[in-house]
């Protein structure tokens, strides 16, 4: 019998006595253990490879703890209901047929969303993953194909021996061992999936020979360790954020180190050499008594239900954009032109960094993609011309130059180019020739005698705000002042009612700055990033204004939320928001999120009151393929109902 891998579950945090030691046995089936290592469930009628478990899946007010497990014979994933005060523990609640045969199971549970999913690897190098739902009392898989049959939201395959996998909730981080190469991390989310990078490697490049079982452990003040067991190296030890490597440790009587599993109270290895298998409990002190690394202290220790973040709400998509033409980081920043002959047929103006300007209708349809530079930011306003014709004006922040783009919205094409004239203008090209290291955020600003400025951000902390003046031989540019943040901002807006400029240094803080041109050039704190309400990067920030209320929304790239601050009310933090997914519409849900815009009109009767727009970097179509990039629409009114006061 060989004791394949192991998830300690406890029902109550506070009472050890609790506790329960689920293993997977392969051809032995499944077993469960009290906490004494009593013997209370054995089921030997299948093949059962890799556990795992979360907390409070939930189907409306109803919620059950989960196991899941690999059925390597039936290439299929079984789900186990556990109740600690039953007979019987685990009660089995729903099958998912795959295409691999498992080696390990993992689940994560996204902490701000509570979305789950199960993820599978083989030793043939598939990745294969499945977003859950619980309803009407059996686990199933959210997304489905026309026939009914699940469909999986991701499948990759890296090609080696795969031979553990662990999920990060709190960092949204997938690690997977590749048996002879070494560690990797993915992104745990199926709509925030990022480039591997690997933590470590086999002998000689790295600390590792023959990679066995992986856990993690958390820890009170926020930090903990990701466990590993090799064959060949024994117990190693690697920072939980970081992913350094720390310290190694052995077990006395356990030749091969192959299982490491971690409750909040012990950590647990398994003894596959032994004549019998069994499983030995350490204690944390004595596991941190044995540490060759002083450092690394095993003590209070926190469970997966502890990860829950409080005070986000949730809010689904309404509809989104077509995807941009560019593969890769291409959309970014989206404004909003408002038609003020019919609402409903007013434009998204939004960017391809890597090509041009889109503009899209409220139904998220590419009207035109003005192709040309590469522009980062933009912004409008509706401004005089030189001989008093109201239009609207538009400005964005052009990479492949260094310039400021200007451009007429909502004319006889909804995006028409217009000449920048004046002492600063590009050679080769009638935009704006910034004196920036290199252009990035842009926002727009409007005086109360209806001056228009451009406030353009470079990347060296420098803040360049240039007049506007509407001329018959074109837009006359002047650059009239600079301002300074430590390090690299992107994401601002201007209050044109007040007069404010509110920048977001993406590392650091949100800044207050005078708007007017005259007006000092000291700024004032506005929020911090905290980890908290604001996890780095700050990137987009919008207003949302009207008679009622008066928001300032950031995008916490950190975190994939948006913290709205009351500039009512002292500019009191009100909470923040996430973006999910609607899989009735085939929409998938935003984040790593860039560029952001509130708008507050009476956009009809879809959109009675506005709509907010955000970036999303990491798109998925309605059967969770990848897609190029593009913008999540949300209904304010759905906003507004989790923020009612």
């Amino acid at each position: 019998m060989t004791i394949s891998l192991t998830r300690l579950f406890g029902r109550v945090p506070d009472k050890a006595q609790d506790d329960l030691l689920i293993a997977t046995l392969e051809d032995d089936g499944l077993v469960v253990f009290d906490y004494q290592g009593k013997v209370i469930m054995r089921d030997d009628s299948k093949n059962v490879l890799g556990a795992d478990v979360r907390y409070g899946l939930k189907d409306g007010d109803k919620s059950i703890d989960l196991l899941a497990v690999g059925l390597p014979d039936d290439k299929a994933f079984a789900f186990y209901r556990i109740d600690r005060s039953a007979t019987t523990p685990l009660t089995e609640v729903g099958r998912i047929s795959a295409n691999i045969a498992a080696e390990a199971v993992c689940l994560y549970q996204n902490v701000t969303t509570g979305e789950t999913t199960v993820t599978g690897v083989s030793d043939g190098g598939d990745i294969v993953q499945y977003k859950l739902q619980y309803k009407d009392g059996q686990v199933q898989s959210v997304v489905k194909d026309a026939a009914g049959k699940p469909v999986m939201v991701r499948h990759t395959n890296v090609g080696g021996e795969l031979s553990a996998c662990v999920v990060d909730d709190q960092t949204g981080t997938l690690y997977v061992s590749e048996q002879n190469i070494g560690i990797w991390a993915y992104g745990a989310d199926a709509e925030n999936i990022k480039d591997r990078r690997l933590v470590d490697a086999v002998a000689p490049l790295g600390h590792l020979e023959e990679i066995e079982g992986l856990d993690l452990v958390y820890q009170a003040n926020g930090e903990g360790y990701l466990l590993v067991a090799d064959e060949g190296q024994g117990f190693l030890v690697y920072g939980r954020k970081k992913g350094n490597y720390l310290t190694r440790f052995n077990v006395a009587g356990v030749e091969e180190a192959k299982i490491i599993t971690a409750s909040t109270n012990a950590i647990w290895v398994g003894n596959t050499e032994a004549d019998q298998p069994v499983y030995e409990k350490i204690a944390l002190e004595q596991l941190s008594q044995g540490m060759q690394n002083e450092k690394v202290v095993f003590n209070h220790l926190r469970d997966y239900r502890d990860l829950t973040v409080q005070g986000v709400k949730l809010v689904a998509a309404s509809g989104e954009t077509d995807e941009v033409s560019k593969s890769g980081d291409a959309a970014d920043d989206p404004a909003f032109w408002l038609n003020p002959d019919d609402a409903s047929k007013s434009l998204i103006i939004a960017t391809n960094k890597k090509g041009g300007l889109m503009a899209y209708d409220l139904n998220g349809k590419e009207l035109q993609f003005l192709k040309g530079g590469k522009p980062n930011n933009v912004d409008l306003r509706t401004v005089q011309d030189w001989d008093g014709k109201s239009f609207a004006l538009a400005a964005a922040s052009n990479r492949e130059l260094n310039t400021i783009a200007l451009y007429k919205i909502g004319g006889k094409k909804p995006i028409e180019p217009l000449n920048a004239i004046g002492s600063h203008v590009h050679p080769e090209q009638a935009e704006l020739l910034s004196n920036v290291d290199e252009v990035y955020g842009l926002c727009m600003y409007q005086a109360k005698d209806g001056t228009p400025y451009v406030f353009v951000n470079g990347k060296n902390g420098v803040i360049e705000q240039w007049r506007i003046t509407p001329t018959q031989k074109g837009m006359k540019g002047d650059m009239v002042r600079t301002l300074k943040v430590e390090t690299q901002p992107e994401g601002c807006v201007a209050d044109d009612a007040t007069g404010t400029l509110y920048v977001g240094e993406e590392d650091k803080a949100i800044w207050a700055f005078q708007a007017d041109e005259k007006a000092t050039m000291e700024p004032s704190l506005f929020a911090a990033v905290d980890g908290k309400r604001l996890v780095d990067d700050i990137e987009g920030i919008t207003l949302y204004q009207n008679d009622e209320v008066n928001y300032l929304i950031a995008s916490s790239q950190g975190n994939n939320t948006y913290a709205i601050f009351d500039l009512a009310n002292k500019n009191q933090y009100l909470g923040s928001f996430a973006i999910i997914g609607n899989d009735e519409k085939g929409v998938d849900g935003s984040s790593d999120t860039d560029g952001i815009h509130a708008v507050s009109a009476n956009l009809g009767a879809t959109y009675p009151q506005g709509i907010f727009i955000a970036q999303d970097w990491n798109n998925l179509d309605a059967q969770y393929r990848a897609e190029n990039q593009n913008f999540k629409i949300v209904n304010w009114e759905d906003i507004a109902k989790v923020f009612k006061k």
